[in-house]
């Protein structure tokens, strides 16, 4: 086995494990966050957990056709983190973030790996496993929004109560795969200020609860190269959409997500220089609701590509471009293209500079130049899968 796949191996042994010397190893496409991820990690706070603060604002100016145009900055989020180990097999983390408003729950959950080293259950509420992105805080990401196709069929963050079941197993000395199924209440994202609102019963039969599932790999490619290929599934088979104005409720509804993405990495001898290319395909289908309450079956599809190539360890760029269509009447079109250029100052804070268009069928198109500047104190380490 290769010095790629060996880190990797070690890597996916001790889940979000941060090395001594910068992060852990991270598959091709995954969010990059600088050197260390912090001064400290849950394994240099033995008996006490590791604390860790993000703050994550932008400026933006906006141009949309028949709205609102203009500047603005804003604080998008204020994070929280703490994390633990709780017993010798079992370490635990709790996310909290903020708007500006009351703190909000964002993640909370134990991870047991006492079922042995390549086995992990975990249990609380978490993001889902889909993809190479949804796992991710928003700050966290290569970019400065999720890619479109995400936002459309996912959510901007998509998170549940439940459990999840994953495994990970070497095939050959050269590629590892990794493999789960998770188990949640409610899978529909956040939905503020919606005139009709997607529900899932409090209590339902086993079979009615929401599921996600993956299976990824990936391979040395040469002696610089990384592949990774993998399949995601999100179901929620029964759910209720409801006029939030009172005007009733349609009941026994369905939805799914399918996803197939790949990426390929490569770096030179140094580690200095890095390109990354990649990519998702997304079929949803299921029931809409329309803001009638008027319900028809629906397939829709979309898919977003990205190229990033970073010339140091502090200095990236990269374009990223998603289409699809929209879960509408009609199906109209969606198109985003983002340019985006990243310098970390240091592993503890980063400026982002981003530019992008929007274009809607039979809506309005839009074009976006906004700044970013992120700040992490502390732990910064939530968990992220490959």
């Amino acid at each position: 086995m290769n010095s790629l796949s060996f880190r990797a191996c070690v890597a996916l042994s001790f889940p979000s494990a941060v090395f001594a010397q910068g992060a852990a190893f991270q598959t091709p496409g995954m969010p990059t966050m600088g050197g260390n991820l912090g001064q400290a990690t849950r394994f240099s706070n033995e008996f006490n957990p590791a604390f860790g603060i993000a703050i994550d604002s932008i400026a933006d100016y906006l141009d949309e056709d028949g709205g609102v145009d203009g500047w603005n900055a804003t604080i998008r989020s204020g994070e929280l983190v703490a994390n633990a180990w709780v017993d010798p097999k079992a370490w635990a983390y709790i996310v909290l973030t903020s708007e500006g408003e009351a703190p909000d729950l964002e993640e909370a959950a134990v991870h047991y790996v006492g079922l042995g080293s390549n086995t992990t259950i975990r249990a609380g509420r978490f993001f889902v496993d889909f993809g190479k992105q949804m796992q991710a805080h928003i700050h966290d990401l290569r970019t400065l929004e999720r890619p479109a196709v995400l936002r459309t069929y996912l959510g901007e963050e998509v998170k549940g109560d439940g459990v999840e079941l994953d495994h990970w197993w070497a095939s050959g000395d050269e590629t590892a795969i990794r493999a789960s199924f998770g188990v949640f209440r409610s899978l529909f994202p956040e939905e503020e200020d919606a005139a009709v609102a997607r529900e899932v019963a409090e209590r339902t039969s086993l079979g009615d609860f929401n599921f996600t599932a993956r299976v990824t790999g990936f391979t040395d490619v040469g002696e610089s190269g990384v592949f990774q290929l993998g399949a995601s599934a999100r179901m929620i088979p029964d759910f209720e959409a409801v006029d939030t104005g009172g005007g009733g409720s349609v009941a026994g509804l369905d939805d799914t997500v399918l996803g197939l993405d790949a990426t390929y990495g490569w770096s030179d001898d140094t580690g200095t220089r890095k390109a990354t290319f990649g990519g998702e395909f997304l079929v949803a289908t299921g029931d809409r609701v329309d803001s009638t309450l008027a319900a028809f079956d629906e397939t829709t599809s979309g898919f977003y590509v990205f190229g990033d190539y970073a010339w140091t360890k502090n200095d990236s760029a990269g374009v990223q471009f998603s289409t699809c269509e929209l879960p509408e009447a009609g199906t109209p079109d969606l198109a985003e293209v983002e340019l985006y250029y990243t310098h970390w100052f240091s592993e503890y804070h980063r400026l982002r500079f981003a530019a992008t268009q929007t274009d809607v069928d039979a809506g309005s198109d839009a074009t976006r130049f906004a700044v970013q500047y992120t700040v992490f104190l502390g732990s910064h380490q939530h968990g992220l899968n490959w």
